[in-house]
């Protein structure tokens, strides 16, 4: 056994390290064996952290991406129902709405949708076929507007309100506001998860660390007649540790990558041609992104053993 760590000790000790190879130090043997350091069992439990990781950081760069697109097209558009006795007089009020429209400053585009758009809206409800002429299905008017004249609808809700009775003026506030929250709660949500998952492989870390020196308590007492200090034991567990936890979590992450591609190619099946439905876009940029789920989990693994091995070899002295 002296034998063995007669090259650590030396490096521990007073005389001068000889030169190493770049990644020499990568290849040597571990300090502590295989079955002490958490070898494959410890790497396929950081993979598994590794994976919820990286599924929890993408589904909050999901939320954020789907929240924005929504809310921007909800900023920026407002909707203008026009009631009616009958089709005359609702087209004849939507006629009117339209001239207030495009004579109020800010107003980008009005543009009414057909009968049958509005009628297609109603067949989740009514169902397909039943909606017939006797029905006085309300008239759409879809408005972009300028945030200056978003910021103040008063003035115009009244004008519509007197140049075409019937006429109510949307500004999607309502909608707005619930997706708002439950976006914030989603994004939470996936927040909170990826926290949990790098807490998990902290308190993972610590237990195979304090596992390792128990198993190899001889060794360590070997390791200290010898010469080699605290901080010595601990940068070798550090390595260790770091070299298991990138080798776990790039395992995870590219089966992450890979079921996110899945989903994506699910969700592109299933939304069809509707727009409403964001999709999942799996790609560099993404990929890019997901690359902090390794490189934070390596660092937190390897950072935790080293201070869990200096706290238990100072409570021994």
């Amino acid at each position: 056994i002296a034998g063995r760590f007669a090259k650590p000790a030396e490096a521990a000790g007073k005389a001068a390290p000889r030169p190493r190879r770049l990644f020499a130090r990568w290849r040597s043997e571990p300090l502590l064996p295989e079955a002490g350091a958490g070898g494959a069992p410890l790497t396929a439990v950081i993979a598994v952290m590794s994976f919820l990781a990286a599924l929890a950081l993408a589904a909050f760069l999901f939320i954020i991406d789907a929240t924005a697109t929504w809310t921007s097209e909800l900023k920026s558009e407002i909707t203008v129902q026009v009631k009616g006795a009958d089709a005359a007089e609702i087209a004849a009020n939507t006629k009117e709405a339209l001239r207030i429209l495009s004579s109020t400053s800010g107003v980008i585009e009005a543009r009414a949708e057909p009968p049958e758009a509005a009628a297609k809206l109603l067949e989740p409800w009514l169902g397909v076929g039943n909606i017939g002429a006797y029905l006085n299905i309300p008239a759409l008017i879809e408005v972009k507007v300028t945030k200056e004249l978003r910021a103040d609808l008063d003035g115009l809700r009244t004008r519509l309100e007197a140049a075409a009775p019937g006429a109510v003026l949307d500004d999607h506030g309502r909608w707005h506001k619930s997706l708002s929250s439950a976006a914030h709660s989603g994004e939470f949500l996936a927040f909170a998860v990826f926290a949990l998952v790098m807490a998990a492989a902290c308190a993972i870390a610590i237990f195979a660390a304090r596992a390792g020196l128990a198993a190899n308590s001889e060794i360590v007492a070997i390791l200290h007649l010898v010469g080699a200090t605290d901080d010595f034991i601990a940068n070798e567990v550090q390595r260790r540790f770091f070299v298991i936890g990138l080798r776990g979590s790039l395992a995870g992450l590219v089966v992450a990558i890979l079921t996110l591609a899945l989903i994506e190619l699910a969700m592109r099946a299933a939304s069809g041609d509707s727009a409403f439905l964001p999709t999942l876009k799996v790609g560099p940029w993404l990929a890019g992104i997901l690359l902090a789920v390794p490189v934070s989990l390596c660092f937190v693994t390897a950072a935790t053993a080293r201070l869990t091995v200096l706290g238990a070899l100072g409570k021994e002295l």
